[in-house]
């Protein structure tokens, strides 16, 4: 193999598509995950595999905002917002 090809090997190696920058990016912000839900302060064991399943995250990459909601003040957010749409109508 010649520079020339290996030049271009490792150009194209070295880039990222826009969708996989944006994903590292995300990916880098999980660090910041917080310790509590962002609603009711519930704590979260970030080495529960249960609590990592049904827990929400929420990361604003444009920000640097990541949050955190409980299955808990998930499911009533949803009953709210039902009841909001019954009642308009």
């Amino acid at each position: 193999m010649n520079r020339k090809e290996r030049r271009r090997r490792e150009k194209i190696k070295g880039k990222l598509s826009p969708g996989e920058q944006n994903l590292s990016e995300k990916i880098s912000l999980f660090s910041r995950i917080p310790d509590a839900c962002n609603t009711c302060a519930q704590s979260f064991d970030k080495k529960d595999k249960a609590m990592a399943v049904s827990w929400k995250v929420a990361v604003f990459a444009e920000q640097e905002i990541v949050k955190l909601f409980c299955p808990d003040c998930i499911a009533d957010a949803k009953q709210g917002g039902s009841n909001d749409n019954q009642e308009n109508q």
